[in-house]
Formats: structure tokens, C-alpha cells, sequence
């Protein structure tokens, strides 16, 4: 899948297929270790910590396994991409319009932000990732428009669907995809581990890359600045 992709706004995203279904189907791709990612996260947690919160409302999480939350990181290929499933994951996409036809202007007001860092990381070890582009979507029986262009409304339904994929998967260590905002680059979930599943990541399978970068900082601010306007995004200042 590639930036000129068409985007949908009919969303008829249905509940996720059954285990055998996915355990047949699923394309599951290696990534190997020495592999850097991007984050842009709160400081509250590290650049190799996983985010453990049980209310978070985000397209693939929080997810629960057996009633226990499954820890997540959402990093890219980049920052952009990173930024792009996080800071700019609620904005329309950039065909400019949300599902249900509204349009709403392209903006992030920077005071949200003022306590994130942008954070590189590495992979200690091979990861597997089950493929959540055009060709991973099909084989499972979805699209893009349904499982990644969806907005907040369809999160509960998405989540499921992640949910039924990692108890389905239980040898993978999260998803990657076309990102939302940005899709000419790879976006990833990363999952942490959890009793009952043999993988998912764990202490020492990522380290830090260099140091963070504080968004407090005159450069990291620089840095969101400088990814806004390749998405023609404003950034507004209090």
C-alpha cells in the first residue's frame, strides 16, 4: 500500500473473525534485531516502557487478554509516522474528511504535549508482527477503510479486533500497517508480555537509542513543528 491510495469513509467494520480463521490467514512478517523505531510519548513512562493504562481509548487499545490489560507502544518508521498514531491519530485523515462526511479543521493545540519526548529505540531481538496492510487486511477479510481509517467510534469494534488477533497469534509481538496520516510509512503496535502468551515484548527485548527529546525543549517542539506542516497540520500555541 502506497501514499496514493484511496482513503473510505464508509466504514462497515463487523466483529473480528474466529481463531481458526485468523491462525489460518494471518500474514506474519519478522523483524529483525538492530531494528530502530520512533515514539512520541508522555514522559510519565520510559522510551523502552510500555504503556499499562486500562482506560486508554486508542484504535488498538487498551486491549485485555483474559481480563488482563496488554501492555502497548505505538512507534513508527519515523517520527512522522510515529507522531502520526499519536499526537495526530484523532485528526481527519488527509483526504479531509471524517467518517460520517464532517469536516473539522486539521490542528493540535501544543499544550496537550507539553510533558511528551520523542524517543528512539532498537529491538534486541527478531520481532513478528502480523501485516495489517491492503494484502494483510484481505487475507483476514477486511480493509483499510474499515479496520484503519475508521474514527473514534469504531475504536470498541477495532480493539476487539485486535484483542481476537493476539489470542488467535499468540506467537506474535504486535501489528504493523500503513499509517492513517501518513500512509507511505509503516506504523507498529507493540505489545508487551503477559502469562499465558509465548511471546509479546519483554524486559531487555528494546533499548534506548541516544537520549529522549523533551518537547519542552526548543528542539522538540521544532521537531513537531517541522512534521505539522509535511501533514498540513497547524500546531497552535496557548
Amino acid at each position: 500500500m502506497g501514499a496514493g491510495e484511496s482513503v473510505s469513509s464508509n466504514v462497515t467494520l463487523g466483529p473480528p473473525p474466529d481463531a481458526a480463521w485468523i491462525t489460518a490467514r494471518a500474514i506474519v512478517d519478522p523483524v529483525p534485531a538492530g531494528t530502530t523505531f520512533d515514539r512520541s510519548h508522555p514522559h510519565d513512562f520510559g522510551s523502552t516502557q510500555l504503556d499499562v493504562r486500562a482506560d486508554a481509548n486508542a484504535r488498538f487499545s487498551t486491549v485485555r487478554l483474559a481480563g488482563t490489560v496488554v501492555p502497548v507502544a505505538y512507534v513508527g518508521e519515523d517520527r512522522e509516522a510515529a507522531a502520526s498514531e499519536t499526537i495526530f491519530h484523532t485528526i481527519d485523515h488527509p483526504g479531509g474528511e471524517s467518517p460520517g462526511g464532517s469536516t473539522r479543521p486539521r490542528r493540535v493545540y501544543v499544550d496537550k504535549y507539553t510533558t511528551w519526548q520523542w524517543s528512539t529505540i532498537e529491538t534486541t531481538r527478531e520481532l513478528h508482527f502480523i501485516r495489517l496492510d491492503n494484502a494483510g487486511l484481505a487475507a483476514l477479510g477486511t480493509t483499510r477503510a474499515d479496520l484503519i481509517e475508521g474514527g473514534r467510534t469504531t475504536y470498541p469494534l477495532t480493539r476487539q479486533w485486535a484483542e481476537a488477533l493476539l489470542a488467535a497469534q499468540r506467537a506474535v509481538d504486535g501489528f504493523w500497517w500503513m499509517s492513517r496520516q501518513a500512509p507511505a510509512r509503516r506504523a507498529f503496535a507493540l505489545y508487551g508480555s503477559i502469562r499465558g502468551r509465548p511471546r509479546g515484548i519483554g524486559a531487555g527485548d528494546l533499548r534506548g537509542r541516544g537520549p529522549a527529546l523533551p518537547f519542552a525543549l526548543p528542539g522538540g517542539l521544532e521537531e513537531l513543528d517541522r512534521i505539522a506542516v509535511d501533514f498540513d497540520v497547524t500546531v497552535v500555541r496557548p
